[in-house]
């Protein structure tokens, strides 16, 4: 299973045709505890086959300018649209990735996003779980992508 293959796709297609803004996937981080300086999270739970969570992480920033490029207006806050927006995309590159695995004979199914922001938090798993993270970079800076994964 190639996680990270199939979130740099979704990822990568829907910031293409939806958002409108050219982003580059980086190397994955898949070991030790990477500290991400990040301000705004949207998460979504992915369950069947196996089990797992998808979330978006990113400065406050870096969401502005996401949530500003693909409503089409000036964002100059971390404000409902912005949870709104980074909810929505979390949900779209969580179904990407569902699609790709569907390819394959992986049942999933999507839970409701849910989106967390503030100055100082921790987004733990449990300690059996994989994890893989996928840096973006784009004009702006750099925003991630990350999956905790338990497999059955």
């Amino acid at each position: 299973m190639d996680f990270a293959k199939k979130i740099i796709k979704s990822t990568e297609e829907i910031f293409s045709t939806m958002i409108f803004m050219e982003i580059s996937a980086a190397e994955p981080l898949t070991e030790g505890k990477e500290i991400l300086d990040c301000h705004v999270s949207a998460m979504i739970g992915l369950s069947g086959d196996f089990s797992s969570m998808l979330g978006i992480h990113c400065p406050g920033k870096i969401g502005m300018a996401i949530t500003g490029e693909m409503l089409g207006m000036e964002v100059k806050e971390v404000d409902a649209d912005v949870k709104d927006t980074l909810g929505e995309i979390a949900n779209m590159v969580a179904g990407g990735v569902k699609e790709a695995f569907a390819a394959e004979d992986i049942n999933l199914e999507l839970s409701i996003p849910t989106t967390v922001t503030g100055k100082s938090y921790t987004v733990s798993s449990p300690t059996r779980s994989n994890r893989v993270i996928i840096p973006f970079d784009l004009e702006q800076g750099r925003f991630f992508v990350e999956i905790k994964y338990s497999l059955k």
